[in-house]
């Protein structure tokens, strides 16, 4: 498969030696639009790794897969370039910083003969282990989730290539909300299978001053934030997002994903890394699971993507998941401009011919009294 960097700022400079190391995977050049404002970093990456600095009209036409990875602000508008160019698609995350235009990524999909998907930790195999133990109904229905994803570290150039880039809401759509919330709220529903129908949160944002001292203070948006979800048939979840000045594990970021059903509960643990359960009737088990998470979660998710073109399966997360997880950090966006006040997620305004499409298999249904 032969692929595109379609801009290079964000996290090309870790995806591009990643993709080398994998068989079947060719990077053919980086390229951008002549407008772009990042049109120099783009070029400046491709003399880096030593590969071909293109336009992207040109890109396009020698390419299997587009991987997106702009300024967050603009990744809708590369993806949708691409998709209509016939290209299958990987965006980088977050897919997109309004439902608007994830809406445009969902209809430019339908259209569009490629595929489309967006980075993703799902793949992990923490999370992939948790979610065949909510399927195989050893904690019975899922009834709550908690969960947690802390960056360590500042902005420092070390962890982003320039502050603004997260804390610029022209150029991120906001705040870590926008640029982390996006894992939990793609864990969840994955984990449960459930829409999420009303958001409560808070954060550090303006009016009030950032936890931490960091950039985020002097562009107005939140380091931290805490979301109370509720979702259908009643589970509710919790997600805590922040970007601390210390680690609180030994990896860059700390996650950890705890689903609590009705006979017992399971523990996704990145920093272990490690799956625990535990059952009603006293039993406990824990399991170490390979990692690091992020780099096996990108493994998977570049290989099996490419699996997904060559034998026609549906990506495991497809424009209805992107849709879904940007309505989720929207609403808390908006949910903490207005001091905690309950925000329903946007949902598609056209039709719904994607939502067929949303995942291989549905897991359990919490609060459902059927399987």
């Amino acid at each position: 498969m032969r692929i595109l960097i379609a801009s290079g700022v964000r996290h090309a400079r870790d995806y591009v030696p990643l993709l080398r190391s994998l068989p079947g995977i060719e990077v053919i050049g980086c390229a951008d639009t002549a407008d772009s404002p990042f049109r120099d970093d783009s070029a400046a990456l491709a003399a880096a790794t030593g590969i071909p600095f293109l336009d992207l009209e040109q890109g396009l036409a020698s390419c299997d897969i587009a991987l997106v990875c702009s300024e967050p602000t603009r990744h809708a508008d590369l993806a949708v370039t691409a998709l209509e160019a016939g290209r299958h698609v990987i965006v980088d995350k977050p897919a997109a910083t309004t439902t608007r235009d994830a809406q445009r990524l969902w209809e430019a999909a339908d259209r569009s003969r490629g595929l489309l998907t967006a980075v993703h930790r799902l793949h992990s195999p923490q999370i992939a282990r948790a979610r065949r133990t909510v399927d195989s109904g050893a904690i019975g229905l899922p009834l709550a989730v908690d969960a947690e994803w802390l960056a360590a570290g500042g902005l420092d150039g070390a962890t982003v290539e320039r502050p603004e880039l997260v804390c610029d809401p022209a150029l991120s759509g906001g705040g870590e909300l926008m640029n982390f919330g996006w894992y939990p709220a793609l864990a969840i529903r994955y984990l449960t299978g459930l829409e999420v129908e009303e958001v409560v949160a808070f954060s550090s944002a303006a009016p009030h001053a950032p936890l931490f001292d960091g950039p985020h203070g002097a562009y107005g948006v939140e380091d931290a934030a805490v979301l109370s979800l509720r979702l259908g048939n009643g589970v509710v979840a919790t997600v805590t997002v922040a970007r601390t000045p210390a680690g609180v594990g030994p990896a860059p970021v700390s996650s950890s994903l705890r689903v609590l059903g009705s006979h017992g509960h399971v523990l996704a643990d990145e920093d272990a890394p490690a799956v625990t359960v535990r059952t009603a009737g006293g039993d406990s088990s824990a399991h170490q699971v390979a990692g690091p998470a992020a780099t096996t979660a990108l493994r998977l998710l570049f290989t099996e993507f490419c699996d997904d073109i060559r034998y026609g399966r549906t990506p495991l997360v497809t424009a209805a998941d992107i849709h879904a997880a940007v309505a989720v950090a929207e609403a808390a966006l908006s949910s903490s401009r207005e001091g905690g006040a309950p925000v329903a997620p946007a949902v598609r305004t056209a039709g719904d011919s994607g939502a067929l499409r949303r995942r291989r298999s549905a897991p359990v249904r919490g609060g459902s009294s059927s399987r």
